[in-house]
């Protein structure tokens, strides 16, 4: 292989990588940094919550980020309008699916208080 042949081989590769990059970056992208946010009704227990999305359970135990009812964020803690041992309606939430390897945990990861 000539020092030329080289150079487009590798020219080559940078271009595929770069592709392959910008491609799955936005196809995953969004959804990785922006989790879909839904709207349920849910239980919450002494320390842990859950509402059910079609099929889907999201749930979190003892401490989430949330956003209480004058839009101050809070990065961790249990959210004011999560009453302890009550169901609770039209709670609005993010909720991502954890996985480790086939097997996924559906995970609240902020739930929004301002509403309620």
């Amino acid at each position: 292989m000539t020092a030329k042949q080289r150079t487009l081989a590798v020219l080559a590769a940078v271009v595929v990588t770069l592709t392959a990059f910008g491609v799955g970056y936005a196809v995953g992208g969004n959804n990785a940094t922006h989790p879909p946010v839904f709207v349920a009704d849910g239980h919450v227990g002494a320390d842990q919550a859950s509402f059910q999305v079609g099929d889907t359970t999201y749930g979190f135990e003892s401490s989430v980020s949330w956003t209480d009812s004058t839009g101050s964020y809070h990065p961790d803690g249990w959210p004011a309008c999560l009453p302890k041992l009550q169901t609770v309606s039209a709670v609005r939430f993010a909720g991502a699916t954890l996985w480790a390897g086939n097997v996924g945990q559906a995970q609240v990861v902020w739930v929004d208080c301002q509403t309620h």
